[in-house]
C-alpha cells in the first residue's frame, strides 16, 4: 500500500505539471541507508528513499522546482542524515528519527519510531514552532497530501508559483491524526 501511495503522490505532482517529477533522482538501496544513517532503518524509511534519493539540480533550477509538496522537496539520503546529525535533541523526534522532505529554511518531516516498532508517526518541524505530529504514519501523512492535491489545496497559482492553502493542508493533517486516534 505505501508504495502504491508514493507513486500516486508522484503522479498528483505529474498531473500538475511539477519539474520535480523530471528531476526525481533514483532511490537507494538498504545497505546505502544504514551507511549514512549508521543504523537500520524501518522499512518506510527504505521504500521512500528507495524510490527517490532527492532531486537532481540544474542551472536556474529554483526550489518550487523542486519541491514535491508546496515548499518541501524530497531529500536524498545524504542531506536527511546531515540534518539528523545537526539537530538539536527534541522529545516528539525521540531518539530514532528520518527525515524525507525539507525545505530551504531548515523546516522538514521526518519519520519517527524505532525498527522494532510497528508504529511510526511522522513529524513536522518548523523552524521556531514547536514539533508536532503530522500524521500516524508515512501512508497517512501521503493521503493527506494527495487529498490536497485532489482538493485544489495544493496548486499552481497563474505565475506557475507551487502554493497551498497552509490553513487547510494543517487542518487536514490534525484530521487525520486524530481520526486515528479515535479508532
Amino acid at each position: 500500500m505505501l508504495g502504491e501511495r508514493i507513486q500516486d503522490l508522484w503522479a498528483q505532482a505529474e498531473r500538475l505539471g511539477r519539474p520535480v517529477v523530471t528531476h526525481r533522482k533514483p532511490g537507494v538501496s538498504i545497505d546505502t541507508l544504514e551507511q549514512y544513517f549508521g543504523r537500520s532503518v524501518p522499512p518506510e524509511v527504505a521504500l521512500w528513499f528507495g524510490w527517490c534519493n532527492g532531486v537532481a539540480y540544474h542551472p536556474n533550477q529554483t526550489q518550487n522546482d523542486s519541491a514535491l509538496v508546496p515548499g518541501y522537496e524530497p531529500l536524498a539520503v545524504e542531506e536527511a542524515a546531515s540534518l539528523q546529525d545537526e539537530y538539536p535533541a527534541d522529545h516528539i523526534l525521540g531518539a530514532r528519527w528520518f527525515p524525507i522532505l525539507g525545505t530551504g529554511g531548515g523546516d522538514f518531516y521526518a519519520v519517527i519510531g524505532d525498527t522494532e516498532s510497528s508504529r511510526r508517526a511522522v513529524a513536522s518541524v518548523t523552524i521556531g514552532e514547536p514539533t508536532r505530529i503530522a500524521a500516524n504514519s508515512l501512508e497517512d501523512l501521503l493521503d493527506v497530501f494527495i487529498d490536497c492535491f485532489l482538493s485544489g489545496i495544493f496548486h499552481n497559482d497563474s505565475d506557475g508559483f507551487f502554493q497551498a492553502d497552509d490553513e487547510r493542508w494543517i487542518e487536514l493533517e490534525e484530521q487525520a491524526v486524530s481520526n486515528r486516534r479515535r479508532m
